[in-house]
């Protein structure tokens, strides 16, 4: 980056150069991917298109590291074995 002095006409033309006229719209505003109904409209789109919709699969945290890393996280690293869940921890008495 390097800094840039321009008069203030010119700066104007520069900035209204990005200014739409009335009456048009942004392309990211427009269409099937503004943000009114894009679910359904990407449905439509999908099956008309004959383009094969898949399902989406929620996984597990546990999950998602194994097919990330390939890193099994319930198992030791050290000795292999399985990790024991702790389930509650008794409060301290005293």
């Amino acid at each position: 980056m390097k800094p840039l002095t321009l008069d203030a006409m010119e700066f104007i033309r520069r900035f209204i150069q990005h200014v739409l006229p009335s009456g048009f719209q942004r392309i990211r505003y427009y269409g099937f991917l503004s943000n009114r109904n894009r679910k359904t409209k990407l449905q439509t789109c999908l099956r008309l298109t004959h383009t094969a919709i898949k399902p989406k699969v929620k996984l597990s945290a546990k999950e998602l590291i194994m097919k990330l890393t390939g890193k099994d996280i319930s198992k030791c690293p050290s000795c292999g074995g399985n990790w024991c869940q702790v389930l509650s921890i008794a409060p301290l008495s005293g």
